[in-house]
């Protein structure tokens, strides 16, 4: 697979851990599973994460060397603070995506009750909720 361009505040959002995307949480997804090669769940992406932190700081090691400021509560707030650090770091960055084989997927309803464990999971059945919309 081809390498691809993605935004400083996407790769920030995985590296710092602040959400810093210009496109928002799309652009975590986006980053994630071009990285993994695979579409996640909300709640996997934790731990997709976890793994391709490492992957993209290899790739651009100086993304360590940024801190996202804590404060940043607004998306005026974000993307006043994006224009700096574009301006510093440039705005978009190549990225590979990792070897097949690196990263290892998970079914995401058996990785949900891992992660719930003993709490309760509500599941919907959406063609039981068409029926009951009529």
């Amino acid at each position: 697979m081809a390498t691809r361009e993605f935004h400083l505040g996407q790769l920030l959002s995985i590296t710092d851990g602040h959400l810093v995307s210009p496109n928002h949480i799309a652009g975590v997804y986006e980053l994630i599973g071009f990285v993994t090669g695979q579409a996640h769940f909300t709640h996997q992406l934790p731990r997709a994460a976890d793994v391709v932190k490492p992957w993209l700081l290899e790739q651009h090691p100086w993304l360590a060397d940024i801190t996202v400021p804590d404060g940043l509560d607004s998306e005026e707030k974000v993307l006043r603070w994006l224009v700096g650090a574009t301006e510093k770091h440039g705005a978009m960055h190549p990225v590979e995506p990792m070897p097949e084989g690196m990263y290892v997927g998970r079914e995401p309803s058996t990785e949900l009750r891992e992660i719930a464990g003993d709490r309760p999971i509500l599941g919907i059945d959406p063609e039981e909720e068409r029926r009951a919309r009529g």
